[in-house]
C-alpha cells in the first residue's frame, strides 16, 4: 500500500517507473524482433547437426560399411566427408552464436543502464525533498524485484527457439499418422486363420513411382500349400508379398485371406497370422532367446529351443559361449549371414502362423543346412501355408505351385514338372543350377 501510495501520489515518481517498465518493455520488444531470424538460424544449426550424426553413425557404427570403407580403400574418402560435415556444422554453430551476440549486448546495455536512471533520478529526488530516503529503497527493491526477471527474458527466448526449431521435428513425428488404418467397420476375427491367400487382378504401383510394379496377379494358395515364387531381381517379388500383411495396399484388385479381404479385416489380427522373415535381417541388442521369442514373449526355453532346431539354429546357438543367452549386437553384429538368416527364421516361426512369408530366407545357408530347414518346415506340428520367395530350385522344386514373375506379371505357373515341360524361363533355370539337360 506504502508503494503504491508512492506511485500515485508523486507524478516524477511515476515517470521514474515508466522509464523503468519501458526499457524493460524495450527489451522484450527487442528480443522478440530477433526471433524470426534466430529462429531460422537455429532450424539451420539443427539440420546440419541432424546431418553429421547421420554421416557418423552410417560410417563408424555400422560394422558393414566400417568394413567395406576399409576394403576398398576409402577411408580418406570417409574422413574427408565426415570432416566437411563437421565444418559445416562449426561454421553454421558459430554464425548461430554470433546472431545472438548481435543483439545480445544492446540488450543488457539496457538493462546496466537502469539502476544508473533510477540512481539519479531517485538522488535528484531525495535531494529536493520530494522522496525520502525509505520511499526511494522500497522503490528501487520493487524495480530490482522486476528487472531481474526481466533480464532473463532474452536468455529465455534463446533458449525456447533452440527448443522450438528442435521440437518441430519430434512433433511431426508424435503427430504423423499411419496411412493403411483400420476400417471403422473392420471384421473382428479372434480366431486363429486357416490360411488361405488369394489375389484377385491385383496390380500396385508405389506412391513415388512413375511405373506399376505389379500387374494383373492372380493366383490361390490354399491352406497347407507351399507357393515358391521365382523371378528375376526387380521383378516385385517382395512388393507382391508385402500385400498380404498391409505393408502396402494394391492400386488395383484384391488381396484375400481366407476368403475375406485383408482391407476389411483387423491389421492387428491379421499381421498376428503371419509369420514373415524378410532378406534384410533384424535382429535387436537382445539375447538369443529374446530374438527368437521377439513375437511371443510367453515362449519356454523348451519352445524357443523347438523352433530353433526348426530353422537348424540350434546346433550353432549351443556352441556360443552363452548359448541362448548370448547377447548379439544391434542387427546381428558377430553373426554370420546365415546364422542372422535362421535366427529370423526361428522368430517367424515362433508365432505359429498360419502363413508363413519367408523373403530369400537361406539364400545365405549352404546347402545341407538348407535341406535340413526344407525337411523341417515339412514337419512343423502346426498347420501352416507356406510363401516362399528363392532363387534356387533346391528351395522350390517340392513347392505345390511355382510362380514365375517377369516384369511384374506372372508369365509361368505349375508345379517343378509342369515348369520343366514348358521349357521357358523355370526350364533355362533349372539347366542353368543343375547344369543337365532336363
Amino acid at each position: 500500500k506504502k508503494i503504491a501510495d508512492i506511485i500515485n501520489n508523486f507524478g516524477i515518481k511515476s515517470s521514474i517507473a515508466s522509464r523503468q517498465g519501458g526499457d524493460e518493455f524495450v527489451l522484450f520488444l527487442y528480443g522478440y524482433d530477433s526471433e524470426e531470424e534466430l529462429m531460422k538460424a537455429i532450424e539451420t544449426l539443427q539440420y546440419i547437426q541432424s546431418n553429421s550424426k547421420a554421416t557418423l553413425e552410417k560410417g563408424l557404427t555400422v560394422p558393414l560399411r566400417f568394413s567395406l570403407g576399409y576394403a576398398i580403400a576409402k577411408e580418406d574418402y570417409e574422413i574427408e566427408k565426415f570432416d566437411k560435415c563437421s565444418v559445416e556444422f562449426s561454421q553454421t554453430n558459430k554464425k548461430t552464436a554470433l546472431t545472438w551476440i548481435s543483439y545480445f549486448p544492446y540488450i543488457e546495455t539496457f538493462a546496466n543502464l537502469m539502476p544508473i536512471v533510477l540512481l539519479v533520478v531517485g538522488g535528484l529526488f531525495i535531494m529536493n525533498g520530494q522522496l525520502t530516503m525509505g520511499e526511494y529503497v522500497a522503490f528501487s527493491s520493487l524495480i530490482w524485484a522486476v528487472q531481474n526477471p526481466m533480464r532473463m527474458l532474452g536468455n529465455i527466448m534463446n533458449e525456447f527457439q533452440r527448443f522450438s526449431a528442435a521440437s518441430e521435428k519430434v512433433m511431426e513425428i508424435y503427430y504423423s499418422e499411419p496411412k493403411i488404418v483400420d476400417k471403422p467397420e473392420a471384421l473382428d476375427l479372434p480366431r486363429r486363420f486357416r490360411g488361405k491367400v488369394e489375389f484377385k487382378n491385383v496390380s500396385f504401383q508405389y506412391e513415388d513411382g512413375n511405373m506399376p510394379v505389379l500387374h494383373n496377379i492372380s493366383f490361390v494358395a490354399n491352406p497347407g500349400e507351399t507357393i515358391a515364387i521365382m523371378g528375376e531381381t526387380g521383378c516385385g517379388k517382395t512388393s507382391l508379398i508385402q500385400l498380404i500383411p498391409r505393408f502396402y495396399e494394391p492400386t488395383e484388385g484384391e488381396v484375400l485371406v481366407d476368403d475375406i479381404n485383408v482391407n476389411d479385416m483387423k491389421l492387428t489380427q491379421l499381421r498376428k497370422n503371419i509369420g514373415l522373415a524378410t532378406q534384410d535381417v533384424l535382429l535387436y541388442s537382445d539375447t538369443i532367446d529374446g530374438n527368437i521369442a521377439y513375437g511371443d514373449s510367453s515362449l519356454t526355453k523348451e519352445e524357443v529351443e523347438k523352433f530353433a532346431k526348426y530353422s537348424a539354429a540350434a546346433k550353432f546357438i549351443t556352441k556360443m559361449p552363452e548359448g541362448y543367452d548370448t547377447i548379439v549386437g544391434e542387427r546381428g553384429v558377430g553373426l554370420s549371414g546365415g546364422q542372422k538368416q535362421r535366427i529370423s527364421l526361428a522368430r517367424a516361426l515362433a508365432v505359429k502362423p498360419a502363413i508363413l512369408i519367408l523373403d530369400d530366407t537361406t539364400s545365405a545357408v549352404d546347402m545341407e543346412t538348407e535341406k535340413q530347414i526344407q525337411h523341417s518346415l515339412n514337419e512343423l506340428d502346426f498347420p501352416c501355408t507356406k510363401i516362399i520367395i528363392a532363387q534356387r530350385i533346391s528351395t522350390t522344386k517340392f513347392a505345390d505351385k511355382i510362380l514365375i514373375i517377369q516384369d511384374g506379371r506372372i508369365s509361368e505357373s505349375g508345379t517343378h514338372e509342369e515348369l520343366v515341360a514348358k521349357k521357358g524361363y523355370y526350364h533355362s533355370l533349372v539347366q542353368l543350377q543343375t547344369g543337365e539337360e532336363v
